[in-house]
């Protein structure tokens, strides 16, 4: 297969600023996946979900989530005489009708499912309200309409497959159906046989080694949610149960995606050498996360950054930065000033990210805003996932702090964080914080994308950091003690580099270091080379299928 024709699963697409059906890293993942796809005109068909009702419950934006899905060019697919296609999924005992929102890149596509339709029950309609539902068996009935119903509604549509990618285990039963689906086309051989067969179709990806990655659920749970629609071809949970069965006892979606496909990926060097798996036909690769770079380069840079003057470099950066700070002022009412070094701590609050480790000391932070020469300033933005109760602790130290008195006015906290204030701070950042425990973090892409606009790193040894030098484009954290070594790096290395200031008042040392950044990603981690090695490790006849 030289160009296979690829359908691509995930729970979440952060495809638009003002479609909040996604909670993080992952789901802007996917949508730099399709739209590098689409730029491409690769034979992509990505598929997800509909989520009616914001991720965190804060949107400020009130319209209907299908008013926002037509502005944003997804139409209901329907057949040549104008009816709406439909596809079907059983959950427990109950048939679940989905139609499907779809938009069209030439030869790529993103197919969002929607249960919220008329000939629902009221509880399947709710079924995809929310993304990640706290409930594990409502979070395993959105798997079943994601898995089953996709399967059946690229069937419906027509859309031929080569490859079906599932991305993380939340999609582990479009894998599943994908090889119940040839069952019942054969008509005879048994689920193990194949499944043999039907595997080498299947490939993965995994994005962190956390339990929040999936499900686990009880099997008599399983049972009930599953149970009628693996009947319905042949087969029993029983033979499942080999493998999604954890050692615990429990069903695990991840382990599913794991036994299920022939190859599987993790998303950096470090974060596969961490992995825990135990299949050894799924010993995962290691395929290295990218970005977008025509979603997240600021426009102001242009075609080739890396050829403008230190001094357009240096004047552009600053634009960036003053952008980022009208919208700050406008959220928040904050003031921030646009000459002093600016740090930015910009994602998911979750205890392994140490969001805490900045406002570990608020009379050592206020020494650094306020040190004649060289004061510093700060922006943190994220929020936690709603069933996560340490995230949602560690989010609120986090608001505390940025409201005392002491820290005022160089500490800002950005209550709302989506697509849009996004790509205003990683263009706008001069340094780009980054904390997580060593081994934890699955890549890390928002450092990419704030070193593709040139801000400098100052980072733990982990994800994409760890592949690169870092002392060419920042600062490493080290294992111990990180918190005091974010003030003294700061206090006495990284600040007086960006105030350093020579006959020409530019920082030219820290201007080689925004040119290291930039060079940097456009040349190793950007979603083209990503997108590339997709093709060549898990989809194409090199991949040694």
């Amino acid at each position: 297969m030289n160009n296979p024709s690829v359908a691509y699963f995930s729970a979440e697409y952060a495809i638009a600023d003002d479609m909040p059906i996604y909670a993080g890293g992952l789901g802007v993942l996917a949508a730099d996946m399709v739209l590098e796809a689409a730029r491409l005109n690769k034979s992509f068909t990505a598929l997800g979900l509909v989520y009616h009702l914001a991720f965190t419950g804060d949107d400020p934006d009130q319209r209907p989530m299908t008013e926002r899905l037509r502005v944003n060019g997804f139409e209901v697919a329907k057949d040549a005489s104008g009816k709406i296609i439909h596809a079907k999924a059983l959950v427990a005992n109950r048939t679940v009708v989905m139609q499907a929102w779809v938009k069209t890149w030439d030869r790529t596509r993103l197919i969002l499912l929607d249960t919220n339709l008329s000939k629902n029950a009221p509880e399947d309609r709710a079924i995809c309200d929310r993304l990640y539902a706290s409930d594990p068996t409502l979070q395993l009935a959105q798997e079943i309409c994601l898995g089953f119903g996709g399967v059946a509604m690229l069937e419906a549509l027509g859309i031929e497959t080569d490859i079906y990618h599932l991305n993380e285990g939340h999609t582990a039963l479009a894998g599943l159906a994908v090889v119940l689906q040839e069952m019942r086309k054969r008509g005879h051989g048994t689920f193990p046989e194949v499944f043999k067969d039907t595997r080498k179709r299947l490939v993965g990806t995994k994005h962190t080694i956390l339990p929040g990655a999936g499900i686990l659920l009880d099997w008599e749970s399983v049972d009930r949610q599953l149970g009628p629609m693996l009947r319905g071809f042949g087969i029993s949970i029983a033979d499942i149960k080999p493998l999604a069965g954890q050692a615990s006892g429990d069903y695990s979606d991840t382990k599913l995606l794991i036994k299920l496909t022939l190859k599987a990926n993790g998303v950096s060097e470090i974060h596969v050498a961490a992995e825990l798996h135990d299949h050894p036909l799924s010993k995962l690769l290691c395929i290295t996360n990218g970005v977008y770079r025509h979603r997240w380069l600021a426009q102001n840079w242009g075609e080739s950054p890396l050829e403008l003057s230190d001094s357009e470099l240096w004047m552009r950066h600053g634009e960036n930065r003053r952008r980022l700070f009208e919208m700050i002022r406008a959220q928040t009412g904050e003031a921030l000033d646009p000459e002093i070094l600016t740090v930015v701590w910009a994602r998911r609050m979750a205890s392994y990210k140490r969001p805490e480790l900045l406002v570990s000391d608020l009379n050592r932070l206020k020494r650094l805003m306020y040190i004649s020469g060289q004061p510093v300033q700060f922006v943190v933005a994220g929020r936690a996932n709603p069933a996560d109760t340490v995230g949602l602790e560690l989010m609120q130290r986090v608001i505390t702090a940025s409201k005392h008195p002491l820290l005022s006015p160089r500490f800002a906290y950005l209550p709302y964080y989506n697509p849009v204030t996004a790509k205003l701070l990683v263009q706008g950042a001069d340094l780009w914080l980054n904390t997580p425990i060593r081994g934890y973090e699955a890549c890390g892409t928002s450092g990419m994308k704030a070193s593709l606009n040139g801000a400098l790193q100052l980072s733990t040894s982990d994800g994409w950091i760890d592949e690169v030098d870092i002392d060419t484009i920042g600062w490493n954290l080290p294992d111990r003690d990180p918190a005091t070594a974010i003030y003294k790096m700061l206090e006495e290395t990284i600040a007086p580099l960006f105030y350093d200031r020579g006959e020409s008042g530019l920082p030219s040392s820290w201007i080689k270091f925004i040119r290291a950044n930039m060079k940097l990603i456009l040349e190793h981690f950007t979603a083209r080379r990503m997108l590339e090695e997709y093709y060549v490790k898990l989809y194409g006849a090199e991949s040694e299928r």
